[in-house]
C-alpha cells in the first residue's frame, strides 16, 4: 500500500470513529513531500569513506560496511533540487535515533567527520557538489 493510500485509510478510519462518538474533527496536512533516492555514486562514495575511517580506527575490517535504506526524509527532500545527495549514519546506542533516548559517542562522531574529512576519493567530489 503505497503512501497516499495509508494516508487516505487512516484518515477515513479516524473521521469513522470520531462519528461513532460524536465527536467532530479535522485534519490538515502539515507537511507533505516525496521521498528522495540518493544519489548512487555519492553513496558508494560515503561507502568508501566509511569503510577508510573505521579502517582507520579499528586497524581492519571485518564486515563490509552496510549500505542502509532509510525512510527518513531529513534534509535531503529540501536540498534534492539544489545538488545530489546521501547520507552517513553515526551508530547510535541501540539503534535509537531521533528521539531524546538517541546516544552517540564522541569518538564515533569525531571518526565519521574525519572519514569525510579526509578521504581522498570525496576531496573533489566534496569541492564540486557541497554548498
Amino acid at each position: 500500500m503505497g503512501r497516499e493510500a495509508v494516508v487516505y485509510e487512516l484518515s477515513n478510519r479516524l473521521y469513522q470513529i470520531c462519528d461513532r462518538h460524536s465527536v467532530s474533527c479535522t485534519i490538515d496536512r502539515k507537511h507533505d513531500a516525496n521521498a528522495v533516492i540518493c544519489d548512487s555514486e555519492l553513496t558508494l562514495k560515503l561507502k568508501s569513506a566509511a569503510y577508510l575511517g573505521l579502517k582507520r580506527m579499528t586497524g581492519s575490517v571485518q564486515d563490509e560496511v552496510p549500505v542502509l535504506m532509510s525512510g527518513a526524509g531529513h534534509d535531503a527532500m529540501a536540498l534534492s533540487h539544489l545538488t545530489k545527495v546521501g547520507m552517513l549514519f553515526v551508530r547510535c546506542r541501540g539503534g535509537i535515533s531521533h528521539s531524546p533516548e538517541e546516544h552517540v559517542l564522541d569518538d564515533d562522531v569525531w571518526q565519521s567527520w574525519h572519514s569525510l574529512r579526509l578521504s581522498s576519493r570525496l576531496e573533489h567530489f566534496f569541492r564540486h557538489y557541497c554548498i
